[in-house]
């Protein structure tokens, strides 16, 4: 699953959570990664430490351009 660290919060506008990778030791990148569906993962999603990348229909609609009549 690809998974983001969530945003820090209002406190420092921009930045990111540094959540650590188990496996690793290091920082998951702000760009995201591929992480394995194990429980430490899957918490970390349900305590908001990480998220899912927005999907095509989430994303915000362009305006449409009113039809001429």
């Amino acid at each position: 699953m690809f998974v983001l660290p969530a945003l820090a919060g209002a406190d420092l506008p921009g930045t990111h959570l540094r959540v650590l990778d188990p496996e690793t030791g290091h920082a998951l990148p702000e760009t995201g990664a591929e992480v394995p569906a194990t429980p430490y993962w899957l918490r970390r999603v349900a305590d908001g430490d990480v998220t899912f990348p927005p999907t095509p229909d989430q994303a915000p609609a362009r305006p449409r351009k009113a039809a001429q009549e």
